[in-house]
């Protein structure tokens, strides 16, 4: 497993109203295979993995910063 790129930046809890700092890490498992894992902070402790292939780890590294966090719905 290689960490391939991470992020951070900030969003706003819907239900708390209470702003918090996300992190993203894409991660490269093998041949056209990559692990995203996220997480909305220590706060709220909530992570989600997502597998995505090459295609989709390329869009997500090119994403624009306003579309940051767009993959956790």
């Amino acid at each position: 497993m290689q960490l391939v790129a991470t992020r951070k930046y900030p969003f706003l809890a819907t239900q708390a109203l209470t702003e918090g700092e996300a992190r993203d890490s894409l991660f490269r498992i093998g041949d056209n295979k990559f692990l995203l894992h996220m997480t909305s902070g220590e706060d709220l402790g909530e992570d989600r993995l997502i597998w995505l292939d090459s295609r989709a780890a390329l869009l997500w590294i090119n994403q624009a910063v306003d579309d940051y966090g767009m993959n956790w719905d």
